[in-house]
């Protein structure tokens, strides 16, 4: 499911979710990182310079979302070009505030062209 960012058409089909009490750390994030990712115009989470924006869970990390703390929830994305930043970050609050109960601060970490990823696979030369 593609979430609508609220760039073109202003409405969005995603209905709000109750917000659990009963979910782990380890769920919470999964819940934020699967609603950020599904969001239109987001090309993915983004871990920091030195892969500092994450959170830590038993075994694995979760890069691009740093849970807990006095700031709430912080989001770092790579951007899909082109993109109305302003209307992307109030998305990404607007769909991740009601799993976190709290405030959200998005980051815009990098901006992707749609086509970088099959250009670089192109310049690759087989050996």
């Amino acid at each position: 499911m593609t979430l609508d960012g609220g760039t073109s058409n202003g409405g969005t089909s995603h209905r709000e979710a109750p917000v659990r009490t009963d979910r782990t750390p380890a769920d919470l994030v999964d819940d934020v990182a699967s609603t950020v990712l599904s969001i239109s115009g987001i090309a993915g989470l983004h871990g920091g310079e030195f892969g500092e924006i994450a959170t830590y869970l038993p075994g694995r990390r979760v890069a691009g979302i740093r849970l807990g703390g006095p700031a709430g929830c912080e989001i770092h994305v790579i951007a899909l070009y082109p993109a109305d930043l302003p209307a992307l970050g109030e998305a990404v609050r607007r769909y991740v505030e009601p799993i976190v109960d709290g405030p959200v601060r998005v980051v815009f970490q990098d901006i992707r062209h749609p086509l970088a990823d099959q250009v670089s696979a192109e310049k690759q030369v087989p050996s």
